[in-house]
């Protein structure tokens, strides 16, 4: 009878070796993929420059401002225009980093936050009395309060610059467009010097951390290319046209860049910019990005391979967005409704690849606060 046990146990074992019963040891997060070329690629020709490119525009943009409070002319306004316009289109890229030292600083709240608060800017002004590092003028603060300060309080060029010049509040009105730059520009540059190999050098750290777990720099990137995505697809794009409420009321007034009507270059740039750090393009050159770590893992998608499919869909939300030009996205969405529904389908459609489909294939989790209405 002992022989017997001891018997049908050897099988047992012998049997599990073979079969079922075997246990699977292959890791399915495991992968030669070098993740420190990516982090080095992301870190050093994209993160760095961006925010480089960002802290110097900043700065020129201060010294616009300054000369044009300084001499209010149509000239000058011209002059700070265009700096405004170079310097909020930097902020696309930049935007998508709102890890480490961005998140420190809030960057994106401090940057971006729109529509903007019209009635408590002015009262600001009129008041003299406010302080834009409180929550209360976050709406207020950064690139949107310039698009209406630049753009917006009056009519006409020569009109704005007689609000700057012979107003009754001109010297409150020039002062609080001095105070947004130098927070712009101060915000800038912090988040730069923290980066910096000069600096805080949070550089060396991102891109000497391997691993995929919630906060190192693969995670990380991954959490903030989704998130800018989602903010690009439902704030550049959804809000305006009401996608969440069956686009009734349609709300063109809540675009980005309402007052200066650059909405799609800057909803192109930033869906460019979310592109290009998935493939790791810097200055026309494909270096290593997250689609060659896909392709490593060799994850597919139907019939194709993820990291494909993801990049075609980039490219069909880009053509969607190009064919709603030249026209401004305010007058497009009153004009052909349905082309832009068109662009925020295309947009849509991205955010199951980027968000369930790449996290998975790469064992990261996304960690940031979801909006449970995204339609994801």
């Amino acid at each position: 009878m002992q022989k017997t046990i001891l018997w049908t146990i050897a099988v047992f074992i012998f049997l599990c070796t073979l079969s079922a019963c075997k246990t699977d040891t292959t890791d399915a997060c495991a992968s030669d993929f070098d993740q420190l070329s990516l982090l080095s690629n992301i870190g050093n020709n994209l993160i760095v420059p961006t925010y480089q490119r960002l802290a110097q525009e900043t700065s020129d943009l201060e010294i616009a401002a300054i000369d044009f409070t300084n001499n209010p002319s149509t000239t000058n306004l011209t002059l700070l225009r265009q700096s405004f316009q170079a310097t909020w289109t930097t902020w696309q890229s930049a935007s998508l980093f709102e890890f480490g030292p961005a998140e420190t600083e809030e960057l994106r709240t401090y940057m971006n936050n729109f529509p903007v608060f019209v009635t408590r800017l002015n009262d600001a002004i009129r008041s003299g009395n406010y302080d834009l590092e409180t929550e209360t003028y976050s709406y207020t603060r950064g690139f949107p309060a310039l698009d209406y300060l630049l753009y917006g309080v009056a009519s006409s060029d020569n009109a704005i610059v007689n609000l700057y010049s012979s107003a009754s509040d001109a010297n409150n009105r020039k002062q609080y467009l001095r105070e947004v730059t130098a927070l712009i520009k101060q915000k800038a540059n912090t988040v730069y010097d923290a980066w910096n190999v000069g600096g805080a050098n949070y550089l060396n750290t991102f891109t000497s951390t391997e691993g995929v777990a919630n906060g190192k720099p693969i995670s990380n990137l991954i959490n903030q290319l989704n998130q800018g995505y989602e903010l690009f697809k439902n704030n550049k794009l959804g809000t305006p046209i009401s996608a969440k409420t069956g686009y009734v009321p349609i709300l063109p007034a809540n675009v980005e860049a309402y007052y200066s009507r650059q909405s799609l270059p800057l909803a192109l740039a930033s869906l460019r910019a979310n592109k290009a750090v998935f493939i790791g393009l810097h200055d026309g050159i494909n270096g290593v990005g997250l689609d060659d770590y896909l392709r490593a893992t060799n994850a597919s998608k139907g019939n194709d391979s993820l990291h494909n499919v993801i990049i075609n869909q980039y490219d069909a939300a880009i053509n969607a967005l190009v064919a709603l030009e030249p026209s401004s996205l305010y007058d497009v969405i009153h004009t052909d409704l349905n082309a832009v529904k068109v662009a925020y389908a295309a947009a849509q459609n991205q955010v199951v690849y980027l968000k369930t489909d790449l996290p998975s294939a790469l064992c990261t989790s996304i960690t940031y606060i979801d909006n449970v209405d995204d339609g994801d």
